[in-house]
């Protein structure tokens, strides 16, 4: 769960993009750079680091990312670097990302399944997330978790909808230890 000082930095980046008609991009600045810590376990290491110095910090995510991404990033980062609070970063992206998101009407939901939806089901699963909800753009994370055993299981904001067979199945123990 994203701190209260990744909340702050994300709320004052959040407005001052929206201020200066940049959110677009600095949300696309923070998702890269939140995937590229992702992938890197040595870059993770070094920016959480309590024995590298701020100005190095600050060196290694300038020479990284200083000329792929727009200078109020680069503030963020060497502002973040110069507080040493480069460790935060990925919670700072959460929190925006929510911001980005909520403001533009973008529905996070999760499908979990035994097995890949395809194209016509996960159709199906998008219309059903829009008609639930009225919005008209919806971030599907697809989970493949095979212990559902089949059928499958919706979360959209506060409303989960359980149709697997694992969830029947427990449902029927429920009713058969009543009696």
């Amino acid at each position: 769960m994203s701190s209260k000082a990744a909340k702050r930095y994300a709320k004052a980046l959040f407005e001052l993009a929206n201020e200066k008609n940049e959110l677009q991009t600095i949300h696309s600045d923070l998702s890269m750079i939140y995937n590229a810590i992702q992938q890197s376990p040595d870059l993770q290491k070094a920016l959480s680091n309590p024995t590298i110095n701020t100005s190095k910090k600050s060196e290694i995510v300038n020479k990284i990312f200083a000329s792929k991404v727009s200078p109020l990033t680069v503030n963020l980062l060497h502002t973040l670097a110069s507080n040493d609070r480069l460790n935060i970063l990925g919670d700072i992206y959460k929190a925006f990302d929510n911001f980005y998101k909520k403001q533009k009407g973008i529905i996070n939901a999760t499908v979990t399944t035994a097995v890949p939806l395809n194209d016509k089901l996960e159709q199906q699963i998008y219309q059903k997330i829009k008609d639930l909800t009225g919005s008209k753009e919806i971030d599907l994370l697809k989970i493949i978790d095979p212990s559902i055993l089949g059928g499958f299981v919706l979360n959209v904001e506060d409303l989960r909808y359980d149709a697997s067979i694992k969830g029947k199945l427990a449902k029927i123990k429920s009713k058969l230890v009543e009696n």
